[in-house]
């Protein structure tokens, strides 16, 4: 769902004229305001400052359909599907009479892995446009879901006839033919697709995971690196691209491809997904050294503090402690606390144990929720000696962060200090199913039935099904 700059600005002329003759409200004031700064950002190709500004559209005039189909281009050019398909099913429900957003709810509902959903609009377009390509496709894709691969490669192949370099069926070809383990065909098909399309991004992106599924990471790379040229504002992508740069041993396209994400001002949560690659993945000091200069550039604390974070878990705790000591005002508030636990944290890696704990014990006491101090405090408790409090303070840090694969470790193994290895493989067994894919809690449980070759292999089936099922999703 590529968006184009000269459809943008044509789709703002358009806008511009929907306020002529509207009275001038305050909501009226507002929205206009909001499109000519989502003016100037299209015409500077700038979309972020279009998305911010489409945000603030919508809130002011949240019934024109044509601004959520605006910000839902914007959403899916970026790579926050989630997002685009909530501002496409707004449109809809303004305006169902739109056979362009229906396609575009259905398309996004697939992206994002609701299947169920996609079939529905996929019911709904067989009465409106009976015949139109999406309904077999989503029919296809419902196919790879409940893998019946050769049913979903019968559904592209008729599409294919028709249409025999249209991206979406090939894209489900190839899925279906990895589904049946052929591997080698599914790659050519998606090599020979993106040889004469090479603008196709969902080859590109399904062919850079599929090379990964095989562990043929400079080549994954590359086909990130192409899909990143066509799809800069994909985040997903990019932050794949510094994987696949890693696990390729390519430092120098890992460091080109960091810098692009983190920017002076880039959002905390993307520098803590680079910077948990280079924790990682990226052994050298190097890191080390990128981390101080990018930390020093930093636009703001927060983004200072991630870096803190980083260099403090990667042997640099006197640079985390430099970072964080400023902002780190006692008695703990709103706006000290994170700098506080960070400082915490650099302490206790340099030795400083006593004054350490006080510190995380004085953040949680303002916070109990600060993940930081709670995983802080875990380490201590643990190199104290402390299994049981270590326990308590991991459970809760599982359940404000319960995505993170290492905490979930951290729990595991504050159970195994405890001497309670049942509960530990409880907590890895529930974290391998509730992170599916993930090869850190996936080694754990390994290694934890190690000895036992009947459920060691029902675990490698298993983890093998979750990887595949996370191959096709988010790609057409």
């Amino acid at each position: 769902m590529p968006l184009r700059t000269h459809l943008i600005l044509r789709a703002a002329f358009c806008l511009s004229a929907l306020f002529l003759g509207a009275s001038c409200s305050s909501s009226d004031a507002r929205a206009q305001r909001a499109l000519t700064e989502y003016q100037s950002a299209a015409a500077a190709n700038d979309l972020v400052g279009s998305r911010r500004a489409l945000l603030k559209l919508v809130q002011a005039k949240d019934d024109v359909s044509e601004y959520w189909v605006e910000l839902g281009k914007v959403e899916a050019s970026m790579g926050s599907f989630g997002e685009a398909y909530y501002a496409f099913t707004r449109a809809y429900e303004l305006d169902q009479s739109d056979l362009a957003v229906l396609h575009a709810v259905t398309e996004l509902a697939l992206r994002t892995g609701d299947i169920a959903l996609a079939q529905s609009h996929a019911r709904e377009l067989e009465v409106i446009a009976p015949g139109d390509p999406w309904i077999k496709l989503t029919d296809g894709w419902a196919a790879i879901r409940q893998s019946r691969w050769e049913e979903a490669i019968a559904d592209a192949d008729s599409l294919l006839a028709s249409d025999p370099f249209g991206s979406a069926q090939n894209v489900l070809k190839a899925r279906g033919l990895l589904g049946l383990g052929k591997e080698d065909e599914a790659i050519d098909l998606l090599n020979k697709q993106v040889q004469s399309q090479p603008s196709d991004q969902g080859s590109l992106q399904l062919l850079s995971r599929a090379y990964a599924k095989r562990g043929e990471w400079p080549k994954a790379a590359d086909a990130s690196r192409r899909l990143s040229v066509l799809t800069p504002a994909d985040r997903d992508n990019s932050v794949f691209l510094v994987e696949a740069a890693l696990r390729s041993q390519n430092i120098a396209l890992t460091r080109a491809a960091s810098a692009r994400l983190l920017k002076p001002d880039a959002e905390p949560t993307l520098i803590g997904a680079v910077l948990a690659l280079w924790e990682d993945l990226w052994p050298s000091p190097q890191r080390i050294q990128d981390a101080r200069s990018l930390a020093a550039s930093a636009a703001g604390l927060n983004q200072k503090l991630v870096y803190a974070a980083f260099l403090n878990r990667v042997g640099s705790p006197a640079d985390g402690a430099r970072l964080s000591a400023g902002a780190a005002t006692f008695p703990v508030n709103a706006a000290s606390a994170e700098a506080n636990a960070v400082l915490a944290d650099a302490w206790w890696r340099m030795g400083k144990t006593a004054d350490a704990k006080r510190r995380f014990d004085a953040v949680l006491a303002f916070d109990p929720g600060n993940s930081t101090a709670l995983r802080g405090r875990t380490n201590v408790e643990l190199k104290a000696g402390d299994a049981a409090a270590a326990i308590v303070d991991a459970q809760k840090l599982v359940t404000v962060l319960p995505s993170s694969p290492k905490d979930r470790l951290l729990l595991a193994r504050a159970y195994v200090a405890a001497g309670n290895r049942p509960w530990a493989e409880r907590t890895l067994w529930t974290a391998f199913q509730d992170i599916p894919g993930d090869e850190r809690i996936f080694a754990a449980l390994q290694s934890s039935r190690r000895g036992n070759s009947e459920a060691t292999l029902d675990l490698q089936q298993e983890f093998a099904r979750q990887r595949d099922e996370r191959l096709g999703r988010g790609i057409l």
